[in-house]
């Protein structure tokens, strides 16, 4: 594949893939401007860190060569003081950890697999203290539950018993955490996408989808609580079993080098588009 080949391909990726997102930017009245200078943030920020030259310091000169900034915007974006936000008080990340704690716990969960009601607190057995404080050692564990509370997460029983409402934390919509998913999850995506593309040797990623065009729309309502339904099984089989060599949660996992994995199902739905007729 030529290089001309190579950046065309990726300039029509990176177009289509932010369509969806620049559609609701214009309903929401989003600028151009504001994401163009977002973007070159962007550019600047990971040329600085993944474009390095061993032993040698990453200069505003190279970054421009890079990225084709001005050597002045360069340095202005580089000097900016907050241009990464700091991690939040409480986080999905947070919140998904203590879900994963709670149902990879054998004291709590049924035979099949489904979250029970545990105490508040207890020195013997679960709780959601314990469950807490293995998720995180930043915050104390009645802030967390105040949190998961109130997104819908867990709910506080009579006699300080917590029960999880979901096996998945998924905040109420509209609420900052879901933006959160949308700067993680989709990125996740294109990452396994581009490694199965542009890397020679070595397995491949998991990236299957299946689809057909031409389903009919009364019949969807059923076809998305199946889905649901089934993929949250396969989740819970994939949690466990991601669990299980997660280091933090089993220090007899095997060693090397730290590594962030996991696996995403997603459904899709979009109106039809009218097959094309072949030219005569």
């Amino acid at each position: 594949m030529s290089d001309k080949q190579v950046e065309g391909g990726l300039l029509r990726a990176a177009r289509e893939t932010l369509r969806p997102i620049v559609r609701r930017m214009l309903a929401c009245g989003v600028p151009f401007g504001r994401v163009e200078a977002r973007i070159r943030e962007l550019f600047v920020e990971l040329a600085e860190q993944d474009f390095t030259i061993p032993g040698r310091t990453q200069t505003d000169s190279r970054i421009s060569l890079l990225t084709g900034i001005n050597r002045k915007e360069v340095r202005r974006i580089r000097a900016a003081d907050g241009r990464q936000s700091g991690p939040k008080s409480f986080t999905r990340n947070i919140a998904a950890s203590l879900v994963s704690v709670w149902l990879t716990d054998p004291q709590a969960v049924d035979s099949a697999g489904l979250p029970k009601a545990v105490p508040y607190q207890s020195k013997r057995g679960a709780s959601f203290v314990k469950f807490a404080r293995k998720a995180t050692a930043d915050l104390p564990p009645r802030a967390i539950l105040d949190e998961l509370v109130r997104t819908g997460a867990v709910e506080l029983l009579e006699g300080k018993t917590v029960a999880l409402r979901s096996d998945a934390y998924v905040p109420k919509l509209g609420q900052p955490e879901k933006l959160e998913m949308l700067a993680e999850d989709p990125a996740e995506l294109i990452d396994t996408m581009l490694r199965n593309i542009f890397e020679e040797g070595g397995d491949l990623f998991l990236q299957r989808k299946v689809s057909y065009d031409n389903v009919g729309s009364d019949g969807l309502s059923r076809v998305r609580a199946r889905m649901r339904k089934e993929g949250e099984r396969f989740l819970r089989r994939m949690n466990a079993l991601l669990a299980q060599q997660d280091r933090d949660r089993n220090p007899e996992a095997p060693g090397g080098e730290r590594r962030y994995a996991g696996l995403g199902v997603y459904y899709f739905e979009a109106p039809g588009k009218p097959s094309r007729k072949p030219k005569e």
